[in-house]
């Protein structure tokens, strides 16, 4: 993980230098913690909880289905997939809770992992990994959010701190102490304004526009991940 220097306040925290993104971090020192080496998630093509999942669980020798919702896009991801410890289910769109609530009364024999991560075991191994990274602590911090797991995470590691989330959902979850700005685009549709390194283009992409390039107190970015 490296932190980048876009000009003299501003820095990006990158975890598309990541295989399986800043997710997959937390997610090795979360998944030993719940005895289980079968595990599933529900997901779109539109996140990085799948591929987090599926990284973490070949590095762990553990094994993972992820069930993902049909769409027109297809995420580079998708091809980085190990078949020897992940199976790829596609299925018909329709809210991911829908598909969680499904697999978990079809598949009893899959630990099903909670949507965006979103268990305080989770949110505080993030945080430890968070303020692993920044060490100095950033007078602001950016991101995004859908869940909101990343989003507590952060304001947890960092509770003096000022943090911004762009949301690219219109019914984001609980951020905690974060202020929120809601993304213009269609959460299908590509960022409008995308920024100059590599990030997914339908959730940490659409922040980029928003950010004060010139903040004079030092603000850091976190870029999950982009494959």
């Amino acid at each position: 993980m490296t932190l980048t220097k876009i000009n003299e306040g501003l820095t990006v925290l990158r975890g598309d230098k990541i295989r399986g993104g800043l997710k997959k971090l937390a997610l090795l020192e979360y998944l030993p913690q719940l005895n289980h080496t079968n595990f599933a998630y529900a997901g779109t093509v539109f996140g990085s909880g799948g591929w987090a999942l599926a990284t973490a669980c070949e590095e762990l020798g553990y094994k993972c289905t992820l069930y993902i919702a049909k769409s027109k896009h297809t995420p580079d991801w998708i091809a980085d997939l190990n078949p020897n410890t992940c199976t790829l289910v596609w299925v018909e769109p329709r809210p991911v809770e829908h598909i969680k609530s499904e697999i978990e009364i079809t598949r009893p024999d899959l630990y099903m992992l909670p949507l965006g991560f979103d268990d305080p075991a989770f949110i505080e191994a993030t945080a430890k990994i968070l303020k692993n990274l920044l060490s100095e602590q950033p007078h602001q911090i950016w991101l995004s959010a859908l869940s909101g797991t990343l989003a507590r995470a952060t304001c947890l590691a960092f509770p003096e701190t000022e943090i911004i989330v762009v949301s690219p959902v219109k019914h984001v979850g609980d951020c905690g102490h974060a202020k929120i700005i809601f993304a213009p685009e269609k959460f299908h549709h590509p960022a409008q304004t995308p920024p100059p390194y590599p990030a997914c283009p339908y959730s940490c992409a659409k922040l980029w526009q928003f950010v004060d390039l010139h903040t004079p107190n030092g603000a850091c970015i976190i870029n999950v991940g982009y494959k």
